[in-house]
């Protein structure tokens, strides 16, 4: 049985201590009084979906994790992970429950690098020189210099030079770029 709150408004003050009386054996399960304005039209009072129904747990065997009719040993998954290698035979004593491991694999070894020619090792040095030639250009323009007195006026002097400090900020300015260019630039274009 459920109260209803049209029931609730149109009860009389005296009649609110029923109410929550009924709304209290109605949660405890135990049968509950008639109301006392109204009824029960169309409301299904069972089941009660405050109760708790007793739940058992089944009493099969987990098989989850089982191959078969087996669990698992650490040379299934090492033949599971290199499949392109036979697993060595069980040796297990017993004590640990199954085979041994799978041999190791040798260290991947590189191979050794190709000699290059003596083209491709010229063109990376003047790539380096050519790198650092742009930046020297770009930042020796008129217009760095003037951005530079346009946002950093204490690094300018009243001629229109850069202090030496602002000689410093440029020169740390070039290396970042530098920088950038060579680890984060480069290799993205070249894949």
């Amino acid at each position: 049985m459920s109260t209803l709150l049209s029931d609730l408004e149109s009860s009389p003050a005296s009649g609110d201590g029923d109410f929550v009386q009924n709304i209290l054996n109605e949660m405890n399960g135990a049968p509950s009084q008639p109301p006392a304005v109204g009824g029960n039209q169309g409301v299904i009072s069972s089941p009660n979906p405050n109760t708790i129904a007793p739940h058992t747990m089944d009493s099969a065997p987990v098989t989850s994790h089982m191959i078969g009719n087996s669990h698992p040993t650490p040379a299934d998954f090492t033949q599971m992970m290199n499949t392109h290698q036979p697993v060595a035979a069980p040796q297990g004593n017993g004590a640990m429950g199954g085979a041994a491991y799978a041999p190791q694999q040798p260290a991947y070894v590189p191979p050794p690098p190709q000699k290059r020619s003596w083209l491709l090792r010229t063109a990376d040095e003047f790539r380096v020189a050519f790198f650092v030639a742009i930046l020297f250009f770009f930042f020796s323009l008129p217009v760095v210099n003037f951005l530079f007195a346009h946002y950093i006026p204490s690094m300018v002097k009243s001629t229109g030079e850069l202090t030496w400090i602002g000689v410093l900020v440029k020169c740390l300015m070039a290396g970042i770029a530098f920088w950038l260019l060579q680890r984060v630039v480069v290799p993205l274009l070249s894949f």
